[in-house]
């Protein structure tokens, strides 16, 4: 609605998310027979509800998703308890959520790449910065370069350059470059172009290097002066980050056009999106672990945040985030931590592995406390990171 702050949006994005998650763990434990005694949506104080024979459906306050209370979650004692059911059952029953939000994102993006939606076509990949002391310096990479292909194949966008170099990490790749005449006062058009082969090692582990204006150790800093070469926005006490050869890129004359995909692209090219998402996913992860960048993930604050931004550039992106907070969601899920439904897989787990001796609820009980507290600490941690972007005007 008019002048709404945008970052509400969260709230229906990530109430219909939650709400076919819960949605999922409902419809799988009716099917196997275990007693669902409520299905909110939203969470309490409660509206209203309407009871449909032993499950009360209900109306809650809070528009956050939904919620389902299932018999027995881990006392077996009532026969139609979930506890109650065979290990497999319970397996399916506890995944299912997660599931639901892992494929929940190639509809979605079907969807879209089927509907008109604006692509670009043709244009050039130049080269427009290049970080000191990285693989592109010492192969004598410089800005203006044009990149024509990698290893022989074309480049023919950004994203295809970026996943050729990240594939081939370690091991010597062959860019074509053109470069512009060096004569001066010849202009840099194709007939004064030269072509040149250069040979660079991408790094599998970039290093993130603060701005300064005095360089003291040359592993961990880099000069104002320097660092401007490779991105002119650098400011003293930003970090200076890098990809695995050390340059920054841009299209040059690119053509935007409007297309529709057929399903039978539109699926493969969903998929392919989703491939590229989880690979961000998994580099993030391996920077983070390594000490090469900060821990991957927004808090509650950040993806608040973040929803604005991706409202304020149409409505097609804000499908697009919804893919992906629902591929984040299933993911997190999916963790062996107590109270996730990973950790609550992890228990069934480990009863399988004992053949049938379950974990006691007392020490059940014991673990999802510790993993509450342990996720909670965790939330309040990147909360603060959040809010000290959004104080710091960083976008997210």
């Amino acid at each position: 609605m008019p002048g709404l702050p945008a970052w509400l949006l969260v709230f229906p994005v990530l109430g219909f998310l939650i709400l076919l998650h819960e949605g999922a763990h409902f419809v799988t434990a009716k099917w196997f027979g275990a007693k669902v005694t409520e299905f909110g949506i939203g969470f309490p104080p409660k509206l209203f509800g309407v009871r449909f024979g032993e499950t009360l459906y209900t109306i809650n306050l809070l528009p956050l998703g939904g919620f389902v209370k299932i018999v027995g979650e881990e006392d077996p004692s009532d026969p139609r308890s979930l506890a109650a059911l065979p290990i497999f059952k319970r397996a399916i029953v506890i995944v299912s959520g997660a599931v639901v939000n892992l494929l929940i994102p190639i509809i979605i993006l079907t969807v879209l790449f089927m509907l008109p939606h604006d692509t670009v076509e043709g244009g050039s990949i130049v080269i427009t910065g290049v970080a000191p002391g990285s693989p592109a310096a010492e192969a004598g990479l410089r800005a203006g370069d044009t990149i024509l292909s990698v290893d022989s194949e074309r480049a023919q966008t950004t994203a295809d350059l970026v996943g050729s170099i990240k594939d081939r990490a370690g091991t010597p790749v062959e860019l074509s470059v053109r470069r512009g005449s060096i004569v001066s006062g010849l202009s840099p058009s194709p007939e004064f172009a030269v072509v040149e082969t250069v040979t660079v090692v991408p790094r599998s582990s970039p290093p993130n290097l603060l701005v300064v204006d005095n360089v003291e150790d040359p592993s961990q800093e880099v000069s104002l002066n320097e660092a401007r070469r490779y991105n002119a926005q650098l400011e003293v006490g930003d970090m200076m980050t890098q990809g695995a050869v050390g340059i920054m890129i841009g299209l040059a004359n690119p053509r935007v056009v409007s297309t529709t995909d057929p399903i039978w692209d539109a699926v493969p090219n969903s998929l392919q999106w989703y491939k590229d998402i989880l690979l961000m996913t998994r580099d993030s992860l391996t920077d983070w672990t390594g000490g090469n960048g900060p821990a991957p993930g927004l808090g509650p604050v950040g993806i608040a945040h973040a929803t604005g931004e991706v409202a304020e550039a149409g409505t097609s992106p804000i499908f697009q985030w919804m893919a992906f907070i629902s591929i984040f969601l299933g993911i997190t899920n999916l963790l062996p931590i107590p109270p996730l439904d990973g950790g609550r897989l992890a228990f069934i787990v480990i009863e399988a592995a004992r053949r049938g001796r379950r974990i006691s609820p007392q020490r059940q009980g014991v673990a999802i406390g510790v993993g509450f507290v342990l996720l909670l600490s965790f939330l309040v941690v990147v909360s603060y990171r959040d809010i000290g972007r959004i104080l710091n005007g960083e976008g997210f």
